[in-house]
């Protein structure tokens, strides 16, 4: 230890009775309350900003076939929107039969894909067709697209039990080799 040290340690008494005076404390203070802002009004800004800007976000990346059907709600006749929410839950059963399947040919993969998409295209044309001219002929082409996709899948699910059936044939015969 040094000098000064041990005399601080010594005389600590006489440096505690030292205190600055309150003109000193009352500039520290005013200097504090400067230093900080109010910044309350701008986290509230900035939180309506952010709620504005993702309602509006969220609004205009809705699910198209949410959209769709608030507009078959009010554009399509009951008829219809019953005939295509029939076919509609028939044909994701089929295409969920279809993807159950382990398809090693990626090319018939492929096309089953391709040809269901094609046809997904032009019912969502015809679709905002109908809302916007409410013609029966356009009606018929709905409902006919409807019927084509589920036959569609109707084969496409002969063909997979074909391959599966033929597989399961050829692994026997070799099992018993």
């Amino acid at each position: 230890m040094n000098n000064l040290e041990q005399y601080i340690r010594n005389n600590k008494a006489e440096f505690d009775n030292k205190e600055p005076r309150d003109k000193v404390w009352t500039r520290v203070e005013k200097d504090l309350d400067m230093g900080k802002a109010d910044y309350g009004w701008l986290w509230k800004a900035a939180v309506v900003v952010l709620l504005a800007v993702s309602s509006y976000l969220i609004w205009e990346r809705q699910d198209p076939a949410i959209n769709n059907a608030v507009a078959s709600e009010f554009y399509l006749d009951a008829q219809f929107v019953e005939t295509e929410l029939y076919y509609t839950q028939l044909i994701t059963q089929k295409r969920l039969m279809v993807i159950g399947y382990d398809l090693e040919d990626t090319e018939l993969k492929q096309g089953f894909g391709i040809d269901l998409a094609s046809l997904d295209t032009i019912y969502q044309e015809l679709k905002q067709e109908f809302i916007n001219t409410n013609n029966e002929v356009v009606l018929d082409a709905l409902i006919n697209n409807l019927q084509v996709r589920m036959e569609l899948l109707n084969q496409q699910l002969m063909i997979l039990e074909t391959i599966e059936k033929h597989n399961d044939e050829k692994t026997n015969e070799t099992q018993y080799l």
